[in-house]
Order: structure tokens, then sequence, then C-alpha cells
């Protein structure tokens, strides 16, 4: 059987097929007495996810390059952005919600809106803002993130789509090659995966 798809990275890649599942996280609209509180665990929570993401950009500007870091350096700033806080934070505050909820409600407005924009950079934002949302998410409900930096040697990823945090945190020296649904050569995942030199193949249907 053959299955065709979109070089995004050159190479040839022989291993192990390593599949990796989605986590589906259903997020609940409840309500939360003590707003204050709840609010306060969001702040801290986006901190620790802003400086996992420092960490992961400093692992790429070691071993690929300050270009490819700069992708995960556009996460921070996303996070970082006063507009997003403040709004997640407001709507804690006055809608009396669960963070996870809300997180979800207002990543997901702000990816429409760059998904709907002409500038292809731009629409990359809105893949950026999905997997911003998801960590944070996952972190709120103490969800383990999917980690992929201890495959073995030989390995090659199988999986509908790569976040560029999980291709960050991938050891190239056992990565035989990437093969995904989704995606296309001007993707993240695909420009990290040619700076780690992981041939990588995606939009396999």
């Amino acid at each position: 059987m053959r299955f065709l798809g979109v070089g995004a990275a050159s190479g040839i890649g022989i291993g192990i097929a390593k599949v990796v599942r989605e986590q589906n996280v259903e997020v609940m609209k409840k309500s939360v007495s003590d707003a204050e509180t709840e609010k306060k665990h969001f702040l801290e929570v986006l901190e620790i996810v802003k400086s996992e993401t420092e960490e992961m950009a400093k692992y790429l500007g070691e071993n690929a390059s300050e270009k490819e870091a700069e992708i995960l350096h556009g996460h921070i700033m996303l996070m970082s952005d006063p507009m997003l806080v403040d709004e997640i934070a407001n709507r804690i505050d006055s809608d009396k919600l669960c963070a996870e909820f809300i997180i979800e409600d207002v990543c997901n407005q702000y990816a429409a809106i760059f998904a709907s924009m002409d500038d292809e950079l731009m629409r990359q934002r809105a893949t950026d803002m999905h997997d911003i949302k998801n960590r944070l998410i996952k972190k709120i409900l103490g969800i383990e993130d999917i980690d992929l930096s201890n495959l073995p040697y030989g390995s090659v990823i199988v999986a509908k789509d790569l976040t560029p945090s999980m291709t960050a945190g991938l050891n190239p020296e056992n990565i035989m090659g990437i093969v995904t649904q989704f995606g296309g050569r001007t993707s993240h995942s695909a420009i990290l995966a040619r700076a780690l030199e992981i041939p990588a193949v995606v939009g396999v249907s």
C-alpha cells in the first residue's frame, strides 16, 4: 500500500512506526465559587508554560538555530500579550467560570482571527494559538503532555499532526522520520523538522 504526501524535510527515514495518539481533552463549562483563586491559578500556570517554552527555545537554539528558536519565542510573545492575558483573567472574574473553559473560548476566538488573515505567516499563528491553548488547558487540568523526547533510536513518528512544542522536544539522533496527516511545507513543524534534519512527509491521507 502506498501513501502519498508532501515532502516537508528531505531525506529517507526507515524505522519502526511510533503512532502518536491524540489526547482528547474534554473541557466542561463549570462555575467557580472563588474566581480570584481561579484567576491566580491561571496566571501561575501561564508562567510555568512560558518557562517551559523558554527551555524548549533554548534547546532549539543550541541544536538547530536561533531562527527556529524564534518560532517558540513567538509562542512566548503570544502568551505575554496583555490583551490576551487580561481578557482571560477578566472573563474568569466576570463570568465566574473555570479557567480551562475561558482559555479554550478566548484562544479559539484569537485562532479564528489569525486563520482568516491573508498573510500565510499570520495564518500559522492560528496553529500556534491552538498549541498554546492545549498546553495551558492540560497544565490546568494536571494532564501530562505528550513527551516524544524519550523515543528509542530508529523511530518513525506517525501522527495526525505535530505541534511546534512537540517537535521541539524531539531527539533528532533517535528519530528516523516524521509522517503526519496535516501540515504543509510552510508549517512550523515542517520548518523545525528541516532544522533538526529529520526527514518529514506531511499531508498524508
